[in-house]
C-alpha cells in the first residue's frame, strides 16, 4: 500500500515512477489482509489490522525523522521510537474498522466486502479530525496522479475515492477466497465493483475532457516563486532579510516581464518576524516598485495581546509598491512543530527541541482579495485537510494558493507526498492551486488535477547538517496561466456527507451487532466463511 504513495531513493530526492503508475496497486495492496478476515476471531482481526497499519505508516511516514535529527537535535537513537509512537498510533485506524467489520460480519452476516468500505471511510474521517487531525496517507489519496479515478473526489471528497480503493480490494478478497475454498464467485459483489469501477471511469473521462473549455475572460498569469532558501544555511537579522527580499524580488520581476500580475512567495520566507500592523512590508532602500504586480508573501507575523507577544504563521497580501492588502493566518497549526497540545496540562513542552517556534492560529479561513481576485491560501499543512479549501472556496476563493516550506524534510518522500494532497484539493473543490514551495515541489494544477508546471527539488546537494548561504541553489520561478472558476463541485455544495454517512452507518451496524450478540445463545455454532 505505501509503494502506491510518493517514494524517493533515500538521500536523493529521486522519485521512484513520478508518473503515478504504482499508485494502482492500492486497489489490490489489502488482500492479503482480507482474505481470511471473516474467519478470524474478532481481536486477531484488530491486533492484526493494527500491526498492518503500523507497518504502512512506518513505510510512508519515515521523513519526519530528517526534520526531528538534522532540526530538531534529536539523536537517531530518540527520533525513531519517538516517530513509531505515531506510527503505532495511526495503526488504529486500520484495526477499528476491520475489527467493526468482522464483528458485524459474525454477528448480522453480511459480507465484509459491502461493509469494510463504510467502516474504513468512517476510520478515516475520524483521522481528519480526533487530536486535531492528521489524514496523512488516507488510501484515497494513493489515486491523486491516477486521474480518472481520483475525479471521484469531486462528488464525494478523498472519502469517496477511499470508498472505492477499499470496495475492490474486499471484494477480489472475497473472490479469491471462493477460487480457493471451491465455492461460486460472488456474482453480486463482483458485479458491483465492475458498476463502480464502469461508472467512475465513465464520470472521470467525461470530467477530465470537459476541463479544458473555460471562459478566455477569467484568466489570470500567475508565478510562483522557489527561493530555494535551504533551511540549513542560517539565514537570520537584518542584512539576512534583505538578502532574501532582494533575491525574491529578483524573480518576481522577471515573472512580472513575462506577464505574471501575481506572484507567490512560499511560507516563511522572510528571515524575521514582521510586526502586524506595519502598513508597507518593503520600504526604501527595497522598495518594491513592480508595476501592475500583485504578491502573496508568506512570513511570521509578531502580534500583541495583554501584554503578551507572540508569533502568528502568515501570508500578506501587498500591492506592486510592496503596500499591505490584506493578511491571512494559518489557522491549523502543526502540532509539536508551531504549538504544543495541552500544554498547560501535560508536561510535553520539555520534550519539544527549544528551537522550535509557538504560534497562534488565525481565526478563518477568509480569501485575500486582491485585484486580480480572491485568492484562498493554505499555509502547508493546511493543504492536507479537505475542509480548510472547501471553506476558503465557500468563502469565495475562485482560486487556490499552497505556499509551504518543505525544506525541513531534505530529500525525502515528504515533499512530493504533501504536493500530491495539494492535488487532491484542487479536484474536491474545483478550483485550480498553485503552490510554492521553498525549496520545491512547486507547481501549477488545474482543476481536474493535471499538472500545468512544475520546479523539483533544489536543496543543496549533500547531507551537511549547516551550509553556508552562499551555497544555495540559484532560486526559480514558474510562471503558468490559469483560471479564476466560481462553478462549484458536488463536493463543494455538500461537503463530507458521504462520510457523514459512512459515520452513521458505522455506528448503527457495530449497535446492530453489538445487540444480536448479547442476544445469540451460548455454544451457538459459529457462522462459516
Amino acid at each position: 500500500m505505501s509503494l502506491a504513495f510518493p517514494w524517493t531513493v533515500p538521500y536523493s530526492g529521486f522519485e521512484l515512477l513520478p508518473q503515478g503508475y504504482l499508485e494502482p496497486l492500492s486497489l489490490l495492496a489489502l488482500i492479503p489482509l482480507l482474505l481470511r478476515l471473516p474467519a478470524w476471531p474478532g481481536r486477531r482481526a484488530f491486533f492484526l489490522g493494527w500491526a498492518a497499519g503500523a507497518v504502512f505508516f512506518a513505510f510512508l511516514l519515515r521523513w519526519p525523522a530528517e526534520a526531528m535529527i538534522t532540526f530538531g537535535g534529536l539523536p537517531p537513537i530518540a527520533a525513531w521510537p519517538i516517530l513509531s509512537l505515531l506510527w503505532v498510533f495511526l495503526g488504529l485506524f486500520w484495526a477499528v474498522p476491520l475489527w467493526v467489520a468482522r464483528r458485524v460480519h459474525a454477528a448480522l452476516r453480511w459480507p465484509v466486502e459491502w461493509t469494510l468500505p463504510v467502516f474504513w471511510v468512517a476510520s478515516e474521517y475520524a483521522r481528519n479530525y480526533l487530536l486535531s487531525g492528521f489524514p496523512w496517507g488516507n488510501v484515497g489519496s494513493s489515486q491523486a496522479r491516477t486521474l480518472w479515478l481520483a475525479q471521484l473526489a469531486s462528488l464525494g471528497g478523498v472519502y469517496l475515492v477511499a470508498g472505492v480503493v477499499v470496495l475492490s480490494n474486499g471484494v477480489l478478497a472475497a473472490a479469491l477466497r471462493s477460487l480457493r475454498e471451491r465455492r461460486p464467485v460472488p456474482r453480486v459483489s463482483f458485479s458491483l465493483l465492475l458498476i463502480v469501477l464502469t461508472a467512475s471511469g465513465t464520470y472521470g473521462a467525461a470530467r477530465l475532457s470537459a476541463g479544458s473549455r473555460w471562459p478566455s475572460g477569467e484568466r489570470l498569469r500567475i508565478a510562483a516563486i522557489q527561493g530555494n532558501l535551504d533551511e540549513r544555511a542560517a539565514l537570520r537579522g537584518p542584512l539576512a532579510q534583505a538578502w532574501v527580499i532582494q533575491r525574491m524580488l529578483a524573480q518576481s520581476r522577471d515573472a512580472a516581464s513575462e506577464g505574471a500580475r501575481v506572484a507567490v512567495w512560499p511560507e516563511g520566507t522572510l528571515p524575521d518576524a514582521v510586526p502586524v500592523g506595519v502598513e508597507r512590508l518593503f520600504g526604501p532602500p527595497l522598495a518594491m516598485e513592480i508595476a501592475g504586480l500583485e504578491l502573496i508573501a508568506g512570513a511570521a507575523a509578531r502580534d500583541a495581546h495583554g501584554g503578551e507577544v507572540f508569533l502568528r504563521n502568515s501570508a500578506f497580501a501587498l500591492d506592486g509598491a510592496g503596500r499591505v492588502l490584506g493578511r491571512y493566518d494559518k489557522r491549523h497549526l502543526v502540532p509539536f512543530g508551531e504549538y504544543v497540545p495541552l500544554a498547560g496540562i501535560l508536561p510535553w513542552r520539555w520534550f519539544v527541541p527549544p528551537g522550535v517556534a509557538f504560534f497562534r492560529p488565525g481565526a478563518g479561513h477568509e480569501p485575500l482579495r486582491l485585484a486580480a481576485g480572491p485568492l484562498g491560501v493554505l499555509v502547508c499543512y493546511e493543504a492536507i485537510f479537505p475542509e480548510i479549501a472547501r471553506e476558503t472556496v465557500e468563502r469565495g476563493a475562485r482560486l487556490l494558493v499552497n505556499i509551504t516550506n518543505d525544506a525541513w524534510y531534505l530529500r525525502s518522500a515528504g515533499p512530493a507526498q504533501h504536493l500530491n494532497l495539494a492535488r487532491m484539493r484542487a479536484i474536491e473543490t474545483g478550483r485550480y492551486l498553485v503552490r510554492a514551495a521553498n525549496c520545491g515541489l512547486s507547481a501549477v494544477f488545474d482543476d481536474r488535477g493535471r499538472t500545468l508546471a512544475i520546479l523539483p527539488l533544489a536543496l543543496v546537494p549533500g547531507g551537511e547538517a549547516r551550509v553556508s548561504y552562499q551555497d544555495l541553489l540559484p532560486a526559480q520561478r514558474l510562471v503558468a496561466e490559469v483560471v479564476l472558476l466560481d462553478a462549484p463541485t458536488v463536493y463543494q455544495r455538500t461537503g463530507d456527507a458521504f462520510a457523514l454517512l459512512c459515520v452513521l452507518a458505522s455506528a448503527a451496524g457495530l449497535i446492530g451487532a453489538l445487540i444480536r450478540g448479547r442476544r445469540q445463545p451460548a455454544g451457538s455454532p459459529p457462522i462459516p466463511a
